[in-house]
């Protein structure tokens, strides 16, 4: 019997653009099944209270005739199971985009202590998964668990994250690019783990081998039909994927930051903390175009890389270093 857990809540990301696609994908049908059904009675299978992330209101009568058909081919007319499905479109007041915009528009109507993300372009994602991801978190104490293929890739939209913990970050993040707008340079962010406290990176082969219903594949996401047509042709769903599998050897690891946020509404609440003091710095050359705050903004993100890179996480330290303006050509912002 699968268990159901009270304390946790699923975010179901159904936004996307699926501009390589070429169609919506969670409306996509694969295998008898579509991609937002798979993730929705996966949901169901382990907690009552779900949200589905969409991006436009306009769509919300599509999403809900498609909604209330998974419902009534799961339960059929004798639904006896209590439940709370809310579709929510994407806040038009907030400056974040892509997921981020997403999560930060949906996760406040959710009320677990742990909220588990879903991207609904994972169509092998189970329960199993979920069940791994929130005893880890539990054990561990963390406020989030992402997973992470072999090559330091990972995947932040499938993941378990505390609750008010994301809903903190958020606002702080939003609060920063509606202040800055497009000179802020987390607007797009899908990581959010790099501002916690605290993070466990679970290995996915280590998941693999601590659980046998459990294989590597189930954490792919499909880009395209492309991704989907090797799969199905070659019955290798290693195939898409094996470039995250064969290369690298990062292991699970816990990275703990300790860090006290720069409100923009508290002016007088000092950062501290690595991150913290990066964007701070940040925010104040923004402002006042000095670049010695740009210097020190940039110092305190390297900084924070080294962590990663330290660790492994070669995919999270240089991901952070891309984003970084080449200090010697920037003339303005």
């Amino acid at each position: 019997m699968i268990k159901k857990y009270k304390e946790l809540s699923c975010l179901i990301l159904a936004g996307g653009e699926s501009k390589r696609f070429g169609e919506d994908k969670a409306l996509f049908e694969f295998a008898g099944s579509m991609f937002m059904e798979r993730a929705l009675n996966t949901a169901l299978d382990v907690c009552a209270d779900i949200v589905i992330s969409i991006r436009e209101s306009t769509r919300i009568k599509d999403y809900n005739m498609a909604v209330d058909r998974i419902i009534k081919k799961r339960y059929g007319k004798n639904k006896k199971e209590k439940f709370n499905i809310k579709l929510i479109s994407d806040d038009i007041s907030c400056e974040l985009r892509g997921p981020i915009k997403g999560i930060f528009s949906s996760i406040k109507s959710l009320t677990g202590e742990f909220v588990l993300v879903m991207e609904c372009d994972a169509p092998f994602f189970h329960v199993e998964a979920i069940r791994v991801l929130i005893e880890k978190a539990k054990t561990e104490k963390v406020k989030a668990v992402v997973p992470l293929w072999p090559n330091s890739t990972v995947e932040p939209l499938l993941a378990c994250y505390k609750r008010k913990d994301v809903v903190y970050i958020l606002d702080m993040l939003n609060d920063c690019s509606l202040s800055l707008k497009d000179n802020f340079l987390f607007n797009d962010v899908i990581n959010i783990s790099r501002l916690l406290s605290s993070v466990y990176y679970y290995s996915i082969l280590d998941m693999v081998k601590n659980s046998s219903n459990l294989s590597p594949y189930i954490f792919i996401n499909i880009n395209s039909k492309k991704d989907l047509d090797k799969m199905v042709l070659d019955k290798k769903v290693f195939s898409v994927y094996s470039k995250y599998l064969m290369k690298g050897d990062a292991k699970s690891v816990i990275i703990k930051k300790i860090n006290k946020f720069f409100d923009i509404k508290n002016p007088k609440n000092e950062p501290y903390g690595i991150m913290a003091k990066a964007l701070y710095y940040w925010w104040v050359y923004v402002i006042t175009k000095n670049y010695i705050y740009l210097d020190k903004s940039i110092y305190f993100f390297k900084k924070d890389s080294t962590i990663y890179l330290k660790n492994g996480l070669n995919f999270m330290g240089d991901k952070l270093i891309k984003i970084l303006p080449d200090f010697n050509n920037i003339i303005t912002i």
